[in-house]
């Protein structure tokens, strides 16, 4: 599968060819055969709004994770804000992404209850934020003893919990990359359940490489913090010469 937004398109197409209910965490259990569709936001948040339009044009609904600790981008920025209102209109669920290298300990030992307690500080945080519950997490960079626990949170559904992977075959993308056909377990409908991973950050009109990618999104850094000195300082361009 090409890392094209017209691929993901057909990805839909096929999955409801193929007889795939689209769902999310909430509303599949009555359902034989159905699709969880979910994305990590790491880097770019502005990246999700492609992906999001495609579905409510698909007529389908996906699960958008997103961090709350980033480097990358601010949820309380204005222009966060809307674009996770655009993600919402467009139908779709807003979840945690959660970071525990956030919260290593000094002596790097994993506490169940620690992880959990910090999963609820920041489930809240960005509740208040979106102004609604957020009621699912997606873990990002896991570790070993993460991925082993199954974390029971209450309240909240764990993406990565026994459930969605016992019960569901999962595909990913991560780092650019299929483990699997993704195209092809859809298409013999082995599976009557399927957890699939997409990470809107590689995809574009046209498909690149993951080194272009990367430098191209390095190179739109620079020109993001122009636009931002530029909205908080007077005649920057005066300063700077530009």
């Amino acid at each position: 599968m090409q890392f094209t937004y017209d691929a993901y398109e057909k990805l839909i197409c096929t999955l409801h060819e193929n007889g795939y209910q689209i769902r999310g965490y909430h509303d599949y259990c009555a359902l034989k055969k159905c699709a969880i569709l979910r994305h990590d936001i790491d880097y770019d948040l502005r990246r999700a709004v492609a992906f999001s339009e495609i579905e409510k044009r698909c007529n389908a609904k996906s699960t958008y994770f997103v961090l709350l600790t980033s480097d990358f981008y601010n949820l309380a920025s204005k222009s966060s804000m809307m674009v996770l209102d655009k993600l919402r209109k467009n139908g779709h669920e807003i979840g945690l992404h959660f970071d525990e290298v956030q919260y290593l300990r000094e002596d790097n030992k994993w506490n169940r209850e620690e992880m959990i307690d910090n999963i609820i500080r920041e489930v809240d945080l960005l509740s208040k934020i979106i102004d609604e519950p957020v009621r699912t997490v997606s873990m990002h960079r896991p570790s070993k003893e993460t991925l082993e626990s199954n974390l029971e949170i209450p309240g909240i559904i764990n993406s990565y919990s026994d459930q969605f992977f016992n019960d569901f075959k999962y595909v990913s993308d991560s780092r650019m990359r299929w483990r699997e056909n993704v195209n092809e377990i859809i298409n013999t409908s082995f599976y009557d359940r399927l957890h699939i991973l997409t990470h809107p950050f590689w995809y574009g009109y046209k498909e690149s490489q993951i080194n272009e990618i990367i430098c191209a999104f390095i190179e739109s850094a620079k020109n993001d913090r122009i636009c931002m000195l530029d909205n908080n300082i007077t005649d920057l361009d005066t300063i700077i010469g530009i």
